[in-house]
């Protein structure tokens, strides 16, 4: 399933490519070949966003060499790997670097930028940003990582949850607008709600 998301504010997106996935294929290969599809009618480069269920080695692989820009949602248990230390001419050349694990905050390097936000709806939220890290089978890749959390007392336990962003791209945009650009995802589980509930498709 493929949608459009047309307005900065708002809960609808609009259905662009919906087919069924058969028993020869994984999400993974039926998002990308839509994704292929819909690109071969869009003008500008688009930017694409994605639930956790993409943001692993096979799905970033497969994306390679299509002209748009990927934002994917992360599991907590990820682990990704910083660039390898330069070559020192002896034996084989590492493609891997420091071992970030997302769970675990003794093992964060120094991030690149990091900034803070008031907003009016989810309160003060920290976005902290780190550079050319990569999954272990896609180490030619190279990702920014992007954790979000909310900050404050009296948060509960999901609230104060981190939430976890790759972006593979051109350059990025701001912190602040690429956090705005995922919550805009949410748009599209309005309207697979209304397809299932109102339109009754799942029974077609």
């Amino acid at each position: 399933m493929s949608n459009y998301i047309p307005e900065a504010k708002g809960s609808w997106a609009l259905p662009l490519r919906h087919d069924l996935i058969t028993s020869h294929q994984t999400p993974i290969v039926k998002a990308i070949l839509q994704v292929k599809q819909v690109r071969r009618y869009l003008k500008e480069r688009p930017i694409t966003v994605w639930d956790s269920e993409y943001g692993c080695a096979k799905f970033v692989k497969m994306t390679k060499g299509i002209d748009a820009d990927f934002l994917m949602r992360l599991s907590p248990n990820r682990c990704i790997y910083a660039e390898p230390p330069k070559y020192q001419g002896k034996g084989r050349p590492r493609k891997h670097g420091q071992k970030m694990k997302l769970s675990d905050p003794t093992t964060w390097g120094i991030p690149v930028e990091s900034v803070e936000i008031d907003d009016p709806t989810w309160g003060i939220v920290e976005i902290t940003r780190w550079s050319k890290f990569h999954f272990y089978q896609s180490a030619s890749q190279p990702m920014e990582i992007i954790l979000i959390q909310r900050k404050g007392k009296g948060l509960s336990k999901k609230a104060a949850k981190p939430m976890w962003l790759a972006w593979i791209g051109e350059e990025i945009p701001s912190l602040k607008w690429v956090w705005e650009l995922y919550l805009r995802r949410f748009a599209i589980e309005h309207w697979n709600r209304f397809l299932k509930q109102r339109l009754h498709w799942t029974l077609i």
